[in-house]
């Protein structure tokens, strides 16, 4: 089983609650795109609103930050919230030039397998998912954002790395 690293090892009332929410939104993106399938409609509906949702998101959380293009304050900010918890996520490597998070757990891939979707729809409904994230990077002109594989592709863990665009080298 492919899935089998996704397995949540922090556990509490809140984050219990806050990953059933996030269950939620992968049940609903799930259905959204089935019901399209049987409209002979493709999912490039739902990818193009999660990116929308992951910019509008991006532009809320710039507006939190003293200075929204210092590459330093983007890595004191990021991952800090509530969602540390939920995804069990891990600061690997931060440096002047790389912030590197590792997300241990998925809801959105548990809510997938238990509503019995294969791999390859887990994959891309990651994709659709993860779009808000590719576009919440790209808010952020001083930054490049790669994803260096995902629990939906069978991989142990999400590696999000973040890499000071080197431009941007004198802005911290």
């Amino acid at each position: 089983m492919p899935f089998e690293n996704n397995v949540p090892h922090l556990r509490n009332a809140t984050v219990d609650a806050t990953r059933e929410i996030s269950e939620r939104r992968a049940a609903t993106i799930s259905r959204m795109v089935d019901e399209a399938a049987k409209h002979g409609l493709d999912d490039q509906f739902a990818y193009d609103a999660v990116y929308d949702y992951g910019q509008d998101n991006a532009k809320e959380f710039r507006k939190t930050m003293r200075k929204p293009d210092s590459f330093k304050e983007f890595q004191e900010s990021f991952g800090t919230d509530h969602n540390r918890d939920i995804y069990e996520m891990e600061t690997v490597v931060k440096n002047d030039d790389e912030l590197e998070i590792d997300f241990h757990y998925c809801p959105y891939v548990m809510q997938w397998v238990r509503q019995g979707k294969t791999d390859a729809q887990i994959a891309r409904l990651c994709e659709i998912a993860m779009a808000g994230d590719h576009a919440f990077a790209a808010e952020f002109p001083g930054l490049t954002f790669k994803l260096e594989g995902t629990i939906a592709d069978g991989m142990p863990r999400c590696v999000l790395r973040f890499n000071r665009r080197r431009s941007e080298a004198s802005e911290q």
